[in-house]
């Protein structure tokens, strides 16, 4: 897609804790990362990046890790992608293309402008919570 590794890891990662609320106990980031076949170090700064922005709290020592904010569910997706720097991807050409516009369109321009449509409202309309309960974000494996 045309989001960042970072955005897609955050999103990810979001998902992943909203689809083991609630949880009896703080995960570790090293088993996310696992579960999700992505980079620890990569995910790490990810996490630090979204506790920052008080969307993930952490807690140290031997039972610590990260979980979602108590008001995390309560916000839109799209807060995600100003976080890491990805909010203009609706004004973008899905190619790349910085000469693309309706007058000069790229070979996907109307398919992408449709879509766009669909993925802004769900960045910018719809919330953590409103995924969850429109069952619209994907199962994750569950650690025991």
């Amino acid at each position: 897609m045309i989001l960042s590794r970072s955005t897609e890891y955050a999103i990810r990662l979001i998902f992943y804790l909203s689809d083991r609320q609630p949880l009896p106990q703080y995960v570790r980031i090293k088993d996310v990362a696992t579960d999700l076949d992505v980079s620890y170090y990569q995910l790490a700064k990810v996490a630090n990046a979204l506790i920052t922005n008080e969307i993930l709290k952490s807690s140290t020592g031997p039972t610590g890790g990260i979980d979602l904010c108590d008001h995390a569910n309560s916000l839109p997706l799209s807060v995600v992608l100003e976080i890491f720097g990805d909010d203009d991807i609706f004004d973008r050409c899905i190619l790349g293309l910085h000469e693309c516009s309706n007058e000069n369109p790229c070979p996907i321009h109307t398919v992408w402008g449709t879509t766009r449509s669909e993925l802004k409202t769900t960045f910018f309309d719809k919330t953590l919570g409103d995924l969850k309960t429109d069952a619209l974000i994907p199962i994750f494996k569950k650690v025991e």
